[in-house]
């Protein structure tokens, strides 16, 4: 009997992130969503495993993934990608998520061949494709991977139909938080009362409101109010702050697929110079923040009703301060259970797998492969919510 792999895959916007358990261990993984024809021919890399390469077989066409496409891919051919990501609803048909789908799951298997998978697609494309990306995922998946410069190896899994569960992203985040590390009920207050799941991606942001297990409304701003609208904002302020600073006054354009590192860094280099840019990043921030944050209160009606509001998602983080002055202690932030916001889909994700699967784990083993996953110990992922009721009867 093969080692039962419980696994979480949540392939977004801008990245492709898992979660898997085996024998009792959590391990976390993010792969760059990115993949594009090997036009280069033969190259040699450094033995980094997060430069992978992708075929189904020998002589097949060679594939980049994750960082080792963006590095090989031209910027018209990086927006595209996104773009068809983000407009479409079903890219999931795309041989791009096909290719990230058994790579990421492929790299978390630990010698299983059967694991049981949970996905999740995007609020506003969950009821009318589910079934449609159920009959892509079912069945045997047999491909080769390369990572840095160990050879090809070969990976072989199957899919089974009572296996795989596809639910929607926002509830992902809900059982990541109402389940315990064993995939049990720990949060039963959250099947309870009416609650607002907010899912702040790169590309989108979604809303779904419960009241019990009972989903009453769906919503997706697309992308209006996500990460990327700051991203275009701050694209369009750097131009002008170039160009201020510049003595032709010609600037610079930095396209949005390029500001995760500025973003992150608070500088630019422009024309040999150093400029500290984190004022601008957080204007761009504040712009966006302060009019999601409206649009959610009015679509809410104020969350007068309303319990819990779960905040998730990777760019969760920086809007949490508009969400936390709007909403006080009715927020619950994902990120406060045990891994980061980006990782919480994935996390409820693996949960879910746990707790729709009876199997009962065995011995110990591990792929030996150059691995990216990287394990990790929840710290406080079996504290339950502690409802209003709770919290007045303890004082």
């Amino acid at each position: 009997m093969s080692i039962p792999v419980y696994i979480g895959n949540d392939q977004g916007y801008y990245g492709t992130k898992v979660v898997s358990r085996a024998n009792g261990k959590f391990y976390k993984m993010f792969i760059r969503n990115m993949v594009v024809p090997n036009r280069v021919g033969e190259i040699t890399y450094n033995n980094d495993p997060h430069n992978i390469m992708y075929k189904e077989a020998d002589g097949d066409r060679e594939w980049f993934v994750g960082k080792l496409a963006i590095e090989q891919s031209g910027d018209d051919e990086l927006f595209d990608s996104h773009k068809r990501r983000l407009f479409s609803p079903t890219w999931f048909r795309e041989q791009e998520y096909l290719i990230m789908f058994r790579v990421s799951t492929g790299l978390m298997l630990q010698g299983n061949t059967e694991p049981i998978v949970s996905v999740a697609l995007p609020t506003d494309s969950y009821v009318d494709y589910k079934d449609d990306l159920k009959r892509r995922l079912i069945g045997k998946h047999s491909f080769e991977v390369k990572q840095g410069n160990l050879p090809y190896r070969k990976i072989e899994f199957e899919i089974k139909k009572e296996n795989l569960f596809v639910i929607s992203q926002p509830m992902a985040t809900l059982f990541h938080i109402a389940l315990d590390r064993e995939g049990n009920l720990l949060n039963e207050d959250l099947f309870i009362q009416k609650v607002s799941i907010n899912d702040l991606g790169f590309g989108t942001s979604d809303i779904e409101t419960l009241h019990g297990e009972t989903i009453i409304k769906r919503q997706s701003f697309t992308s209006r109010y996500a990460m990327m609208t700051v991203y275009q904002r701050l694209s369009k302020k750097l131009l002008e702050f170039t160009r201020s600073v510049d003595s032709e006054q010609n600037g610079k354009e930095y396209p949005i697929w390029s500001l995760p590192r500025i973003v992150s860094s608070g500088e630019i280099s422009f024309k040999g110079k150093i400029h500290d840019i984190s004022s601008i990043v957080q204007e761009s921030i504040k712009e966006v923040g302060e009019s999601l944050v409206d649009e959610v209160w009015n679509r809410l009606e104020f969350g007068d009703d309303i319990t819990y509001i779960i905040l998730t998602g990777g760019a969760s983080i920086p809007f949490k301060p508009f969400y936390r002055d709007r909403f006080g202690d009715k927020l619950i932030f994902a990120e406060d259970y045990g891994i980061e916001a980006q990782f919480a889909n994935g996390f409820g994700l693996c949960k879910f797998s746990q707790s729709k699967s009876k199997a009962v784990p065995v011995k110990d083993l591990l792929e030996a492969a150059a691995t990216i996953q990287q394990e990790f110990t929840p710290d406080t992922a079996n504290e339950p919510v502690v409802s209003k009721k709770q919290k007045v009867a303890k004082k």
